[in-house]
This record gives C-alpha cells, structure tokens and sequence, in this order.
C-alpha cells in the first residue's frame, strides 16, 4: 500500500510539472507568479533516493526542489520554492490542562497541512514526551498535561526545517478569556464542506412552520407630498402690492409717480471720490468734542455760557450745549457819569440801557435827557453796549448767510452728511439725481398673485419607521391596526397602528443573494448572521462564505447586525475558541446587538457534538458566553423551545444572558424568559429569494 501511495504521490507531482510547464510556456499575457502555494507538499519522497523524473527539461528530486522555467521575451527568470526554504513557527495555547501545538507558515500565518510533524514536549515535571500530527492538519492537540512551563520541539519533517523551540504555559483552569485562532480559520474551499456542514434542519423540534394568508396586501413602501395651492400678491420694486391694471389719466394714458432723489455717494473702486459726481468720500469718524465755543456772551446781570463742539465738522456734544463758563462772570451794571460826578447823570446802564439798580431817574419832563439818550441809545449803535456787541454778533452770521443766498450770484457747494460718510464738496457743480418712475395701481382691478405648493402633510404605503416607531400603510395610506398578516408575517399593531416588537432575520450562506435595502423597507429592523461553524465532522473552524457580504450589506442599509455561531464543541476548550472566533469577526466587522451560539443537532443527529449530555452541553455554553462576556459583548443563547428544556440547564445561566427560542406556532409556547421568538422558517421577505426565518425580538 506505501508503494502505491508513492507512486501515486510521483505521478501527481509529474502531472503538475506538465501543467505548470506548459502555463509558463504559454503566452506571456495570460502566465500568473508562480508561488510555492501552486506547489504540493511532498512528504515522502525522501524514502525514495532514486526517484527522478525529467520532463520537459524540468527535474525533480528527493528534496522537490522545482526549477520553474518563465519566458519573458528576450528575459529568463528562474523561479526556486524549496520547502525548506518556506519558514514555519511553533505556536502554542492551553485551556484547561491541555496543550494545543501548531505548526505555522511564518509568511501566511495559516496552519502547515499534509506532514506529519513530530514534537516533543518536556512539561513542568521535566519529563519529555513525543507526539505526531497523525491526521497531517498542522495541529497537535494534548488533552491532558501538568500544569507549569514546558518546552516544545519539533524535529525536522518532510523537507521542512526544525524551527526554533518556545516555551508555553499550561494552565491549571480554564479562563474565559479570547484566544487567537486566526491561524485555524478555514474557508469553505480547504475543507470538505459536505463531512462539515450540511442544510438540514437541525431545529426539528421547533415545530411545523405554517405558511400564513395575508389579511393585508402588500404593498412596496413610499411617501408622496401632499400639497396644497397658496397665492400670495405681489409686491414690487417699491414695495407697492401689484394689481393687473394701472390708473389712467384723462387721456387713457398708465400713470406713473416720478420719484427724483439724492442717492448716497458711492465709491465702489475705493478712489475716495463719488463713482456719480466724484465729490471726495471720507470714511466717518468719531465725534471728539475738544473745541471750546461760546454759546452766550456775559451780560450784566448773567455769566457767559459755553458749548463744546467737534473741531471737525462742528458737530456739538449733545451733554454741553449750554455750560457757565467761570471765564466770563456777569459784566454789572456800568453808568459812568454817575461814577465821575458829571452833571447830566441819567441812572440808566451804559451797557444794558436799563435803569441803574436803586436810582431814582432825573425828571425827563424837560423833553431832552431822556428823549435824546433814548433815542441814541435806540437808533445808535456806538459800540460800546451789550445790544452793540449782540447786533454785531447777528449782523457777522447774517453777512454769513446771506453771501450764499445773493441775488443772482453762483451757488458753491457746501458740507453735509449721508449716511455714516462724511461729505466734502467736489469739484463739480452738477447736482446726481436718481429718476425713477412707479406705477400707480388701479387698485380695483384684479391683484396679481404669486402661487406657491405648500407641503402639507405626505402620504405613506407600506412599511415606516416614523419618530422610532413602526408602521405599515395600506394601498390607500391608512395605518392597519390589530393582527395582520402581512407576505405570510404575522404582526400585531396598536390602535395608532404602531408594531410591537421589532422585526428581524437571520442569515446565512444558505440565502446567498440579498437585496438588502429592499429588506430595509420592507420593515426588517435587524439581521442575525451567521459567521461560521465548527465542522460537525472533523471539528475544523470555517467562516460562513456569504458572511462577510451580508454583514457589510445588511450595515449599509442602516440594519442592526448581531452574528451566531453555529457550534459542534465537545469541550470547553473548544468553545472558548468558538467565541474567540465570533469575537475576531465582530471586531473586524462592528456589531450592535448581540453574539449568539447555536445548539441544535447537525447531520441528522450524527454530528460529533450530538451525545453531549445536559450537563456537558451546559458547560460548553457557558464557556462560549462567558468569553463573548468577558470581551465585552452580549452573549445569545439561541435553541428551540424543546431543547432548551431537554438538553440544557437555562436555570444555570446568569440573566444577562439573551435568550433566542425558536418555536413555529402563532403564538410561543416556550414558558421560559426569552428576547427573541424566532416564530418561522417560511418566512417571505422582499429582497430575499426564497423562505427566510423570521425573528420578534424585544431587544
């Protein structure tokens, strides 16, 4: 029988000689790298020293050394893949009392299958012992080992290289914690997926699913505006509402107001001149009231007053207008005759002209003093009084005035403000006018109206998610209420029509093809997905194929993502890696509802977990969510209703576990604590092909 296999294994390795010779032959735009992953694991043929073959100028030997010949037009290049040349590493981990060796490809990070490889392990005892990787999977696993540090070796095997020996602890109790089985992953296409997992229902037990006759028909989600006309009159330029018609003069002529104003100064190319009238534009100022003026001379009974002004442009400081000035005290009253002894002394003031304060007048009756100074007081001005300082005062701003307002003389431009602008004149005399002409409306006529569509309210069918609660909308727009049954679902929704619970799936590779905002809109609210099994077979560790595609689907249309793990453990060591390996895929992924394991029957009862006991599958349980736990995600214990009684102990689970109880009725019988009814496995979901099971869930 060796011989055969040898024979068999020389043939082979001839056969892809050939078929790599001639691919390299070929043409140079469909030839690929040649890699040593092309190459087979030859593990025997060292026990053949005189085994050669040359085809095609290719030879093999005991080593299996291939010299890969690839033409590149006028360049040669020689590929070389030696196994010894592929480096491989030891790895180690321990649950419980147990070593689990594996031997690794150093550049891919995956486990090195097809050699038998030897180890030898010396425990904390210091006792040594040999162990061979009989089924050639690149793993060594030792159940039972002293607690304490070992070593582990591996001989040189196959053409590989011994690698160098490392240490590792064995553990004396299992711990809930991750572990990496990166290395241990397998897809779908490096195992025999028929010996591993298989499409039978395993929930058996969960009862018959039913299709149900919708009560309500389906119709695909939409929302539509609902309008409504709003007519608004016009205004135009002036702000004048607009009718259809003008007013007519006597002729039958529109009428229109001719509006004539001054526009402000306006310098848009910041030249400091009037863009219109180029008159200089000054930005504004500040007002400093630093100018001293008089505001009212000194008399002879009341002191001078005093205002302040801005010595730019005059402006007076609205706080001083009037302010008594101690520069300038009241004069008194002066009658200088009357000082000096002169005859002729009338008690008149000489400055105000009023009589001397207790004086007695002289009797005028004579028709001279009095008429005469009174007269010359009146109808001279000598310049020495107050009414001559008062009459100069006004006759000066008088001259002032009137310079600008002659008869026939030239206007000139003047000061004034606009705005925030101070103004100075320029050099032109042209007056900028801005003519305009209004219209004026015949206000009995007809307004003129804008129309607008105003949104009022939307009209919705099928599914809605309206302020975080539920809905589903007939063909008419009207909310259903009650129990219905919607594509073969049954629901129940309040009398405002809100559904309670929400509504989810769950996947696999089995429902290859999704839609999955179709899914979105037809009121799914969230997905489980499956991210992959333990081989009911041989135990191997295999990521679900459609898992990474319905995860990033199902996120993109803004679902809530929860993952399950489908598992065939016999040990608690084994499901502490199933977990790590759920908890690897969530973290790579993102997730926001909970890891969930899967108990249930594989193969039709004949899985290698299926003769677990209550007890043991218990335990297995709680290592799983105990692990998800510990990294910091909510563990799920998903079975059906009869096997949660039957075959686990759910009163040994902690409440912060979740539990998913599969039961097909129309109402779930399980009497337990649950958070999610899966209540199908017919269910019918637009942007699923085929039956999908259908999930309540309170989460």
């Amino acid at each position: 029988m060796r011989s055969e296999r040898m024979k068999g294994k020389r043939v082979g390795a001839l056969l892809l000689s050939v078929v790599l010779t001639m691919s390299l032959l070929g043409g140079c735009g469909s030839r690929s790298q040649i890699t040593e992953d092309m190459i087979p694991t030859v593990t025997d043929l060292q026990s053949d020293t005189g085994a050669q073959a040359n085809v095609i100028g290719l030879a093999m030997n005991k080593s299996y050394v291939a010299e890969l010949t690839r033409l590149d037009g006028d360049n040669t290049q020689t590929v070389v893949v030696d196994e010894k040349e592929v480096p491989i590493v030891l790895k180690a981990t321990s649950m419980d009392k147990d070593l689990k060796v594996k031997i690794v490809n150093e550049r891919n990070g995956k486990v090195v299958t097809g050699t038998a490889f030897e180890v030898s392990v010396t425990d904390s005892a210091n006792k040594t012992k040999d162990y061979t990787d009989s089924d050639k999977d690149g793993i060594i696993y030792i159940k039972s080992m002293e607690p304490g540090k070992c070593t582990i070796s591996m001989k040189s095997a196959g053409g590989y290289a011994a690698p160098k020996d490392i240490t590792a602890q064995v553990k004396a109790n299992i711990e809930y914690s991750v572990v990496d089985v990166s290395d241990e992953i397998k897809s779908e296409s490096e195992i025999n997926v028929a010996a591993e997992d298989s499409n039978t229902n395993g929930n058996a037990d969960a009862g018959t699913a039913q299709v149900l006759k919708d009560t309500v028909e389906y119709v695909e989600s939409s929302k539509t505006e609902i309008t409504e006309e709003v007519k608004t009159q016009k205004k135009d330029t002036w702000g004048q509402l607009v009718y259809s018609k003008l007013q007519k003069d006597k002729f039958g002529t529109d009428m229109y107001e001719v509006i004539i104003s001054e526009p402000t100064h306006d310098d848009a190319d910041g030249d400091g001149k009037c863009d219109r009238c180029g008159t200089d534009v000054k930005p504004a100022h500040t007002h400093v009231y630093d100018k001293k003026v008089t505001a009212k001379a000194a008399t002879c009974t009341e002191p001078g007053t005093y205002k302040m002004v801005c010595s730019v442009d005059g402006a007076v400081d609205p706080n001083q207008t009037e302010v008594v000035d101690p520069d300038a005290p009241a004069l008194g009253h002066v009658d200088k005759k009357a000082e000096n002894g002169s005859t002729g002394a009338d008690g008149v003031c000489d400055r105000c002209h009023k009589p001397m304060p207790g004086v007695t007048p002289p009797d005028s009756s004579d028709g001279n003093g009095g008429s005469e100074n009174g007269g010359g007081s009146g109808d001279t001005n000598t310049g020495t009084g107050e009414g001559s300082g008062d009459q100069s005062t006004g006759s000066e701003e008088n001259t002032q005035t009137q310079s600008t307002d002659t008869e026939g003389a030239v206007p000139t431009a003047s000061v004034f403000m606009a705005g925030l602008q101070l103004l100075k004149a320029g050099t032109t005399d042209k007056i900028v006018y801005d003519t305009t002409s209004r219209p004026i409306y015949d206000t009995t006529s007809e307004p003129v109206y804008d129309i607008t569509q105003k949104v009022t309210g939307y009209k919705y069918t099928g599914w809605q998610t309206l302020d975080g609660a539920t809905y589903y909308f007939d063909k008419d727009g009207n909310k259903v209420t009650g129990t219905q049954v919607i594509q073969g679902i049954q629901y129940t929704f309040s009398d405002e029509g809100v559904r309670s619970g929400t509504i989810g799936i769950d996947v696999s590779k089995f429902q290859s093809s999704i839609n999955w905002q179709k899914v979105k809109n037809a009121g799914i609210n969230f997905v489980i997905i499956r991210c992959g099994y333990r081989g009911y077979g041989s135990g191997v560790l295999v990521q679900d194929p459609m898992f990474a595609s319905h995860i990033t689907g199902a996120k993109a249309a803004g679902l809530r993502v929860g993952i399950y793990f489908f598992s065939q453990a016999i040990t608690e060591a084994e499901a502490v890696e199933e977990a790590s390996m759920a908890v690897k895929l969530a973290n790579q992924y993102g997730i926001n509802m909970p890891i969930a394991i899967d108990s249930e029957y594989a193969n039709g009862g004949r899985g290698r977990a299926d003769g677990l006991s209550k007890s043991e599958r218990t335990k297995i349980t709680i290592a799983f969510c105990n692990t998800v736990a510990n990294a910091g995600y909510k563990p799920m214990v998903y079975a059906s209703k009869n096997w949660f009684s039957e075959h686990l102990s759910v009163s040994q689970f902690p409440s912060s576990y979740r539990i998913w109880v599969a039961h097909y009725a129309t109402t779930c019988g399980y009497t337990g604590r649950y958070d999610i009814w899966q209540n199908t496995s017919k269910g019918s979901v637009d942007g699923v092909k085929g039956n999908v099971d259908m999930n309540i869930s309170s989460i």
